[in-house]
């Protein structure tokens, strides 16, 4: 009876580790997950959204990437920032009446004068200087799709 009871405590108690594991320390380290994206939900039609969305990728300066898919999913071409090479894209899905426009981006780091870029990675909200930088120019998109138009 005793090595019974024993084997299924260590067998809740290596599930309970394993499901601490798994679901990442940042709960017991104090420090809040990384954000990756930003989603705006809008109270208009979803083709409305992938207009404004895609106004305001051309305001603020950006040159979409045109493709078959563009239309709910677009992307802007490369640009240059802070030496890092990054790419913006939106998905945008919804229906007649409401929308949700989320905003995420890539970057790479361009060294050795553009001859060498590092592996693709996400944007995210950081300590980075240019993750933050990225960062803020997302966000400054988010606010300006928000904006309703005048």
């Amino acid at each position: 009876m005793g090595r019974g009871k024993h084997g299924r405590t260590w067998r809740w108690l290596l599930l309970v580790l394993g499901v601490l594991a798994v679901g990442g320390c940042a709960g017991l380290t104090g420090r809040a997950r990384e954000e990756r994206e930003i989603a705006i939900d809008l109270p208009i039609s979803r083709d409305e959204a992938v207009r404004r969305t895609l106004a305001t990728f051309r305001i603020q300066g950006y040159r979409v990437r045109e493709t078959l898919t563009s239309g709910t999913t677009p992307e802007t071409e490369p640009f240059e920032h802070e030496g890092a090479e990054a790419v913006f894209r939106a998905t945008i899905t919804g229906s007649a009446r409401a929308s949700r426009v989320v905003l995420t981006g890539t970057y790479r780091r361009v060294q050795l004068g553009g001859i060498v870029r590092t592996k693709e990675r996400e944007v995210r909200r950081s300590d980075d200087p240019i993750e933050r930088a990225l960062w803020d120019r997302l966000l400054n998109l988010s606010l300006v799709i928000r904006r309703p138009a005048r």
